[in-house]
């Protein structure tokens, strides 16, 4: 980051610091639940502006000044960071890549350890979990609640294998806690993690965030055929999740969660047949 954006970054609190967003336009950020302008002395004082310039450099810096080496991460729209962390990028799209970076979204993941306490006596049974699905639309919590369910589930015994697809779940190198007894495949897409991690590492569980088409689902539903349970998320607002996709009532649990009050708002907790059990 140019260092004026770091210096008024400091001045936030990270505890309500979601994302950052790099316009040409200006800079803000997701803060506490709303948007604001970031400014010199973070959320006061003079607006801060970005040139194209500086949004290429920003990029460039976080690929490790190589961009041919991320590429294929930034043809599908993201850089992984590292630690959970993840920016989307907007820019000119071209046959094999984007070019002439225009907007950055920096996102920054939370670890709320318990949040999960309300709803995890619907989803846990003796071995394993029901087979759960967290409906959510963008920045309302569904990624941390995923993380709190996963590192429950491995403390008490299952072993979770966790498909980070966008290194966003803290896998890796990053120091989110996952449980002792999870295992994470970064990097490649859904089909990949689950065909080969039912084959070679036996987990109890599956999870995965943000499920997107098709493909994701039929993975979902090889892997419940083949007898390992999974929790799992997707973007939507309640439940129009249906309009996209079709569990064929495969999925035993349905948390839906909403920003009411603040992000992680727990709307209602569905069996398969939508009776709501909380």
């Amino acid at each position: 980051m140019p260092q004026r954006i770091v210096v008024a970054l400091d001045k936030l609190n990270k505890s309500k610091l979601c994302e950052l967003r790099i316009r040409r336009s200006g800079v803000s950020v997701c803060y506490g639940g709303g948007l604001f302008p970031l400014c010199e002395e973070g959320l006061s004082g003079k607006p801060l502006l970005i040139g194209s310039d500086e949004v290429e450099n920003i990029v460039l810096k976080a690929s490790g000044h190589s961009i041919y080496a991320v590429n294929e991460q930034i043809k599908n729209g993201y850089l992984a960071l590292g630690d959970g962390m993840r920016m989307g990028i907007c820019g000119e799209v071209s046959d094999k890549t984007i070019k002439r970076f225009s907007s950055l979204n920096i996102r920054f993941p939370h670890e709320v350890k318990g949040c999960s306490d309300p709803v995890m006596r619907f989803i846990v049974k003796q071995r394993g979990c029901f087979n759960t699905l967290i409906v959510s639309p963008p920045g309302c919590g569904k990624t941390t609640l995923l993380r709190d369910f996963i590192r429950k589930l491995s403390d008490r015994g299952n072993n979770v294998l966790v498909s980070d697809e966008h290194n966003e779940l803290g896998g890796g190198e990053a120091a989110l806690d996952l449980g002792r007894n999870t295992d994470v495949i970064s990097g490649g897409d859904k089909s990949f993690a689950f065909s080969r991690g039912i084959r070679y590492m036996h987990p109890d569980i599956l999870a995965a965030d943000e499920l997107m088409d098709e493909d994701d689902v039929r993975s979902v539903l090889q892997a419940q055929a083949g007898g390992v349970n999974v929790i799992a998320s997707v973007h939507a607002l309640g439940s129009t999740y249906k309009k996209r996709f079709d569990f064929g009532g495969c999925m035993e649990r349905i948390i839906v969660l909403s920003d009411k009050g603040g992000p992680g708002h727990i709307e209602g907790v569905y069996d398969a047949r939508d009776v709501k059990l909380l």
